[in-house]
C-alpha cells in the first residue's frame, strides 16, 4: 500500500490552482500575516489536495471512514483556502478573528457584491468555516507540523560566508525565527553588494515559488528544495562558485544526505513550472471571476453533485 501512495504521490501536478495560491498569498497580505503564516496555508492546502487525490473514494488506512470526493471541503475552493488560513493562524500563533477570514474571503471572491451584512449568509459561511476546520484538521493526520525552506536557504548563504551583514554581527544574535525570515532577508540586502543582494532575491523568489507547486513542495525534503531554489539563484545570477555543482551539493547538503540529482530535479521543475505558467493578466481575470460562497454542512449534501472545482488559473509565486 505504501508503494502504491508513493507512486501515485509522484504524479501530484506541477502546476496547482495557482488562482487559490494567488488568493492565500493576497489574502496573507490584507491580513498583515507573517511569511511563515501564509507559507503554511499553502501547505495545508497542498496537503489536503494530497489526501483526497490519495484516498478519495476509499477508506485510509488510519481511519475506517469512507472519504466522500463530494464533501463541500474539497468542491468549494473558497471554503478550503479560508480554512487553511484560519488553521495556519492558530498553528503559527498569529490570532485573527474569524470575521476577518470571512470579509476577506468573500471580498476576494466576490469584488461585484455589496460589503458582508452580519446576517444569515454570514452565520453560515462563519458555521462552514468551523465545521471545515475539523474536517481538515482530520485529513492532515492531526499532523499540523510543516518544513519550510525559507530557513534552511538562509542558513546556507550565512554557511557561504557571502553576506557580510552576518559577519560583522558578533555582539548582536540575528540568527532566524520562524516569524521574521522576511525582516532578516530585507536586513542582509541592505549589507549585500549589488550581486548577492540579486541572488538573496531571486532565491526568495523561488522559495514561494516552490511552496506552490505540490510537486515541488510534497515529494522532496525541505532542504533539497531549499538547495534547489538556492542554486538556481545563483545560476541566472551568473555568480562564479569556486567549486562544481556536486562538490557544492556535497558540502551544504551532506548533513541531509542530500542526492545531487535531487537537487538538479528540483531546478528542473522550477524551470518547468515558470515555462507552464500563464501571464499574470490572465489570473486577474480569473481569480476576479465569480465562486460559489461556502454551504454550510445541511446544505452540503444535496448540492455538492452540481458542485465543482474551479479551473486551475495562472498566477505569479
Amino acid at each position: 500500500m505504501n508503494d502504491v501512495h508513493q507512486k501515485k504521490t509522484s504524479q501530484l501536478p506541477l502546476v496547482p490552482n495557482l488562482a487559490s495560491i494567488h488568493y492565500l498569498r493576497q489574502a496573507g497580505a490584507m491580513l498583515d500575516l507573517p511569511v511563515r503564516t501564509t507559507a503554511t496555508a499553502i501547505m495545508y492546502y497542498h496537503q489536503f489536495n494530497r489526501f483526497m487525490f490519495l484516498n478519495k473514494g476509499k477508506k485510509p488506512e488510519r481511519n475506517d471512514r469512507f472519504v466522500d470526493e463530494s464533501m463541500p471541503l474539497y468542491t468549494n475552493e473558497e471554503l478550503l483556502t479560508a480554512t487553511c488560513l484560519h488553521l495556519a493562524c492558530k498553528m503559527t500563533d498569529v490570532p485573527r478573528k474569524v470575521r476577518d477570514l470571512v470579509n476577506v474571503g468573500y471580498r476576494y471572491y466576490h469584488p461585484k457584491e455589496g460589503i458582508l451584512q452580519i446576517d444569515e449568509t454570514y452565520f453560515k459561511m462563519r458555521s462552514s468555516l468551523v465545521v471545515g476546520e475539523l474536517l481538515l484538521v482530520r485529513a492532515l493526520g492531526y499532523d499540523l507540523e510543516v518544513s519550510l525552506p525559507f530557513t534552511y536557504c538562509l542558513n546556507v548563504l550565512r554557511g557561504m560566508a557571502s553576506v557580510s551583514w552576518f559577519a560583522t554581527s558578533s555582539k548582536q544574535d540575528r540568527r532566524s525565527s520562524p516569524g521574521n525570515q522576511k525582516d532578516y532577508w530585507r536586513s542582509m540586502e541592505q549589507e549585500m553588494d549589488p550581486e548577492l543582494s540579486t541572488i538573496a532575491r531571486l532565491a526568495w523568489m523561488f522559495c514561494w515559488d516552490s511552496i506552490s507547486s505540490p510537486k515541488i513542495i510534497l515529494t522532496r525534503t525541505t532542504a533539497e528544495v531549499a538547495l534547489g531554489c538556492l542554486y538556481l539563484a545563483l545560476e541566472l545570477s551568473h555568480a562564479e562558485l569556486p567549486v562544481n555543482m556536486n562538490q557544492w551539493v556535497d558540502m551544504w547538503g551532506a548533513s541531509e544526505n542530500i542526492s545531487v540529482q535531487n537537487v538538479c530535479d528540483v531546478v528542473t521543475d522550477l524551470i518547468e513550472l515558470f515555462a507552464r505558467c500563464p501571464p499574470n493578466d490572465e489570473l486577474a481575470t480569473s481569480s476576479s471571476s465569480s465562486s460559489t460562497p461556502p454551504l454550510p454542512p445541511s446544505q452540503s449534501q444535496t448540492t455538492s453533485s452540481t458542485s465543482q472545482k474551479p479551473p486551475s488559473s495562472p498566477a505569479s509565486a
